[in-house]
């Protein structure tokens, strides 16, 4: 039998780091996931906020990809557990992401975009790293050790 995936608007709407929904981290209010962690990359404090100014997600993404050679030394070791704080942020701040993700039980995240790492490439031979990590969150919230 061949493993549910959960579907990809729901994914869209709820789970994406470019879904509308608001997050604050480390005290500070950002529109998406996709601003915090863009802005998470770097010290330069004009840099962050013109990705935290950007007018979407996909232009955080873009102004981010500009400064790249800025980016903080070691980020790129450090990235995965400063989405994941992120994205349990998002969790405990959206019960309507909340209900989804414990809707989703058992069956698969992916981010299908062509990053190969977030997501699982354009060959479908990616890492998948997001959505590990929400899956990873889910088996939290389920045992009640999430904090959301």
């Amino acid at each position: 039998m061949e493993q549910k995936i959960l579907p990809f608007d729901l994914y869209e709407r709820m789970l994406s780091a470019f879904s509308g929904h608001m997050v604050e981290y480390k005290g500070v209010l950002y529109p998406t996931v996709e601003h915090a962690y863009h802005c998470q990359r770097y010290a330069d404090p004009k840099i962050v906020e013109e990705i935290k100014n950007a007018r979407s997600a996909k232009l955080a993404w873009a102004v981010s990809q500009k400064y790249k050679a800025q980016q903080a030394l070691g980020f790129d070791e450090r990235k995965v557990a400063v989405m994941e704080d992120i994205c349990r942020a998002k969790l405990a701040q959206h019960d309507d992401v909340k209900e989804v993700l414990l809707w989703s039980d058992g069956m698969a995240i992916i981010k299908t975009y062509p990053d190969p790492f977030w997501g699982v490439g354009a060959d479908g031979e990616g890492r998948n790293e997001l959505g590990k990590l929400w899956m990873r969150l889910r088996e939290e919230l389920k045992r009640g050790t999430t904090g959301a």
